[in-house]
């Protein structure tokens, strides 16, 4: 299955030519300060993910990372689009990216703080 996606602006756009990931919600201090609230993310394997414009992205070394990740950004809207760590065979993105994430569930949540409330992990699936 193909599946289409990009920023509000529609400055970015990118194809997912696979399956593609449930959702993973990070509450790290640094995707909420870059997602500006937790951010949930969708993955693709490398090879399934392609991007219309690459220049059309900012991109940023993670602040915090273990895997030298960067996060990307429209250049337009400024909406938080990627997470890409080079040595994972997969890259992350917004799920609220895709045209239409209908058929994707949360999966977990990660980095949640102490006495934070949230739903029991579900089985991580992927989906064409």
């Amino acid at each position: 299955m193909t599946r289409n996606g990009g920023c509000p602006c529609h400055a970015v756009r990118y194809t997912v030519d696979g399956p593609v990931r449930d959702v993973i919600v990070c509450h790290c201090n640094a995707c909420q300060k870059a997602a500006g609230g937790p951010w949930g993310a969708s993955s693709a394997r490398r090879e399934h993910f392609t991007l219309e414009d690459p220049e059309a992205l900012i991109w940023e070394k993670a602040a915090v990372s273990d895997h030298d990740a960067s996060r990307a950004w429209c250049r337009e809207c400024g909406f938080y689009l990627l997470w890409d760590a080079p040595a994972r065979d997969t890259v992350s993105f917004a799920a609220d990216s895709l045209d239409d994430p209908s058929d994707l569930v949360v999966a977990m949540h990660i980095w949640v703080p102490d006495g934070m409330d949230v739903p029991p992990a579900q089985p991580v699936e992927w989906h064409d």
